[in-house]
């Protein structure tokens, strides 16, 4: 193999050809390849064609040399790609429509609170009586709160659950190093408080669960046909779409509006 030969020697067009297929191999591997491709190129007296369309049939068995020259560094995998999407779903819309799903339906089927309403002839049943008292009720406080502005995003939906999912990118950004991603969610959680504080009207009529229910139906798809993701991240994933589903549903039935409405008054 003749190194250090001059690519300006060959024709323009040569010269091009051989620069794409370098910038086709790991770059551990360009400037040793781009010379030996470049000497035999300089050596033939003609087919130089068929030579290049010969060495672009070689780039699978040229990848796999560097790699086990330890000169190319492992190829990005679908699981890298789903990995940050899957993270920020998980934490971005799991964190609201699962909030709702423990503060709303949960204890309102489980503490009987249409017959707790009926039986004080329609009064009011305070959600924040079904709190635990006394030192408990400090113990909790943090996981209560958590629930609580929770559950507000989910059924206020639209801005306010876009600022969720730009928090979880900031946070999955952060945490995975990738600063372009932190960056867009720090900034689509900022555009977004800025929009409900402008809005200048109750953000619980904005949006009745159809931002939900498309951010879960995405969170379904990757769960049904993410097949690099883990059988946890998948099952995690379709929980939180399915229970974003019943957000959209519950704002839209006579049962769900009531709920809300017990909830919110």
């Amino acid at each position: 193999m003749v190194t250090g030969a001059a690519p300006a020697a060959l024709p323009a067009s040569l010269r091009f050809a051989v620069a794409v297929l370098t910038l086709l191999l790991p770059s551990g591997f360009r400037v040793r390849q781009r010379d030996e491709w470049t000497a035999d190129l300089l050596a033939l007296p003609s087919g130089r064609r068929r030579y290049v369309l010969g060495a672009a049939r070689t780039l699978p068995a040229l990848h796999a040399a560097a790699r086990r020259a330890g000169l190319a560094s492992a190829p990005v995998t679908v699981q890298g790609v789903l990995a940050a999407p899957a993270r920020v779903l998980t934490a971005g819309l799991g964190w609201p429509v699962l909030s709702w799903l423990l503060v709303v339906p949960l204890p309102y089927f489980l503490f009987d609170i249409p017959g707790r309403i009926a039986a004080t002839g329609g009064g009011l049943v305070d959600p924040k009586s079904l709190w635990p008292s006394g030192v408990l009720f400090w113990v909790l406080l943090p996981l209560i709160l958590s629930l609580t502005l929770g559950a507000y995003v989910a059924l206020a939906g639209g801005w306010l659950l876009a600022a969720s999912i730009g928090l979880a990118g900031t946070v999955v950004g952060l945490r995975l190093r990738h600063l372009r991603l932190a960056v867009a969610g720090l900034v689509l959680a900022a555009v977004s408080l800025l929009a409900v504080t402008a809005a200048g009207q109750p953000v619980f009529n904005a949006d009745p669960g159809y931002g939900a229910a498309l951010l879960g139906t995405v969170a379904v798809g990757l769960g049904l046909w993410g097949r690099s993701l883990t059988p946890w991240q998948r099952a995690r994933l379709i929980v939180i779409g399915f229970t974003a589903a019943a957000v959209l549903a519950a704002h839209h039935t006579t049962l769900g509006a009531a709920m809300h409405a017990w909830y919110l008054d």
